[in-house]
Order: C-alpha cells, then structure tokens, then sequence
C-alpha cells in the first residue's frame, strides 16, 4: 500500500498535465499578423500611396438609419477632392469641393467656403466626417500624419490587406475588396466614430493605373 503512493502522485500530476495542455490548445496564442502579410503589406501601402488621381462611384448610408441612404461620387486630382452625394442621408444633396485647407460645401442651405468642412457639417447636418483622412481610407490604408495620429496597430489578413484599424479616434473595417488593375482595393468599408457609424459601397474605381 506504501509503494502504491508514488504511483498514485505520479498518475494525478500526469492528469493534472494533460488537463493544463488541453487548456491551452484550446485557445492557442495568435499572432496579430505574419511575416508574409507583413511583408506584402509594407508593399501594397507603397503602391496605394502613391495613387494621387481616382474616380469613384458608389453609395454611402449611416447604420441604424432607416433611408439614410446616398449616392457618391467622388473625384480626387492630387490634394483636391470633388465629392457629390444625392438622396437622403439627412442632406438631400451635398457637394464638397476643394482642399484640406478651403473647402467649398453646396447643400440645401446654400454655399459656404471654410477651412473646418467637418465642424460645419457637424452644425449644420447632424454628422461629420474627416474628410483629409477619408480618400486614403478608402483606398485601404491609413491617412499619413504626425506620429501620435498613426493607428496603434493594423490588422492584416493573410495577403498583406488591412481588414481593421483605428486612426485618431475612428475605426476602419473593410468587409470586401476588388481587383482593379494592378492593385486590390476596397469594396465595402464602415467608417465608425463619434457614436455614428457609416457604411461604404465602391460600385466602380476610375483611373486607377
């Protein structure tokens, strides 16, 4: 009976073991991103950076608003941006046309220029949106910036694309992607901050090389 002691300690810490390993298979550790992802990742935002001049066509609609639903059209030359939405989203029909720096806004009220577009929409249509950021959201990649506006992190998936990132308070979820031309770029995007969270559709990218 005392020589069966050990035996019994033995088979409890095996069992004790194999109770420890299990728990952790059953939720193995994850590595944010890969090397080949990272790799490819640090490429296609070269690449996508370097795209100054697009056309794009779709529609854009707030979650949780029912009809809050518009057509977009946007064109960006360089640093300046023409975007168009028609249909309700709260505006009717928006126009927005100029640069970061002085911006001219057409809706129901009339035409303003600013240098704050986004605080005047705030005001005046009830939402907001960073639009110096917005065009390179759109091509999937974060806004360039000063350090302490650069995303915490980025998650990728398994060919080097942004699935998710935060930038200066707004998080960015791209849910589908499609091929043009010699890059991929998004398809379907949300762009959430500030308590709203909007939904974007890219039906058709132009002039892209």
């Amino acid at each position: 009976m005392i020589g069966s002691r050990p035996l019994r300690a033995t088979r409890s810490l095996l069992v004790i073991v194999v109770v420890l390993v299990s728990a952790c298979g059953i939720a193995p550790r994850k590595e944010l991103n890969t090397g080949f992802s990272e790799r490819n990742w640090g490429i296609r935002r070269s690449n996508i950076s370097a795209v100054q001049n697009f056309v794009l066509k779709g529609r854009v609609a707030e979650a949780g608003i029912a009809g809050g639903r518009g057509d977009l059209d946007w064109t960006q030359s360089s640093d300046r941006m023409d975007l168009r939405i028609t249909g309700p989203l709260g505006v009717g029909a928006l126009a927005i046309s100029g640069t970061p720096d002085s911006v001219e806004i057409r809706s129901k009220d009339g035409v303003i220029t600013t240098g704050a577009p986004e605080s005047y929409m705030q005001q005046r249509l009830g939402w907001s949106l960073p639009l110096a950021k917005l065009r390179y959201w759109a091509l999937g990649i974060p806004a360039p910036g000063r350090i302490d506006e650069q995303p915490r992190e980025v998650l990728l998936d398994d060919v080097g694309r942004a699935q998710r990132f935060e930038q200066t308070g707004w998080k960015i979820d791209y849910t589908e992607y499609q091929t043009v031309n010699s890059l991929t770029l998004p398809r379907k995007l949300t762009v959430a901050g500030g308590g709203r969270t909007f939904r974007l559709v890219i039906d058709q990218w132009i002039g892209i090389p």
